[in-house]
């Protein structure tokens, strides 16, 4: 009898903690964290680069912290305000969601869709998501779950400088003050058909820049001498001119620039 009462007491003692033990989560059951891969915070795109294009995709990497499952699961994106962000979904940028990332995956890219309209002549546009936490995922690296997107066209490129400094395309020599005019005729003077691109940017300073700098110097200027020879004429004006209306009506020369 006594060692019938031992087993009830020691039973008795042991179904507690059986029962509790179900309830006490773990870190396993946690969804996996997610963030944006990107280099930086932002992204810039500038159609100027593709003169041609109208419309374009851009593919945002994301990644997750945590393994690969066996099925799909869905990312969740919402949009994001604030008084720099001056992009209309629908008419700048379009999200082809639901977002997802595939199976046996932990990484995947999130195409949005960008568009080039007129007001990019004169103006840059801004949008920003964020990665919203759902059943799959919670937020990964804080500093990574929100993503500007800076999307032009005819802006002056920040490394272009002044007539007098340090950067290569906008010194005296070399391209000269920057406007949208001579801009477009720079970008028409580089374009290449194969690529179906031109160069729009020029990072370097003067002091030492690469080789091909020369070559894209001579080629816009040789266009500008074939198009408009009226432009280097001497006397000047004889022949087909090309003036700029940004810059008090000045015919463009390049390499070495009048303005």
């Amino acid at each position: 009898m006594k060692k019938g009462i031992f087993y009830i007491i020691i039973l008795g003692a042991i179904l507690p903690f059986a029962a509790c033990k179900e309830d006490v989560p773990t870190v396993f059951d946690e969804p996996d964290g997610i963030y944006f891969s990107a280099p930086s915070d932002s992204v810039t795109y500038t159609f100027a680069k593709y003169p041609n294009r109208l419309i374009d995709t851009l593919k945002i990497p994301v990644t997750v912290l945590g393994k690969p499952t066996d099925k799909d699961r869905t990312i969740g994106l919402e949009k994001l305000s604030g008084i720099d962000i001056n992009g209309t979904e629908g008419v700048h940028y379009k999200l082809l969601q639901p977002y997802s990332l595939p199976a046996g995956k932990v990484s995947t890219l999130l195409p949005v869709v960008i568009y080039r309209t007129g007001d990019m002549d004169s103006l840059s546009f801004n949008f920003k998501f964020q990665l919203k936490a759902n059943e799959n995922f919670i937020s990964g690296i804080s500093a990574k779950t929100s993503l500007k997107i800076k999307v032009g066209y005819l802006q002056k490129p920040p490394t272009w400088g002044d007539f007098t400094g340090i950067q290569w395309a906008g010194y005296s020599l070399n391209f000269g003050t920057w406007t949208k005019t001579k801009y477009k005729v720079v970008l028409d003077a580089l374009y290449d058909p194969v690529s179906d691109t031109t160069v729009s940017e020029f990072p370097y300073s003067r002091f030492g820049p690469p080789a091909v700098y020369i070559q894209y110097l001579q080629l816009v200027k040789n266009y500008i001498q074939t198009k408009y020879p009226g432009n280097y004429s001497i006397p000047r004006g004889i022949g087909a001119t090309l003036r700029d209306p940004d810059y008090k009506d000045s015919v463009i020369r390049v390499g070495q620039a009048n303005y």
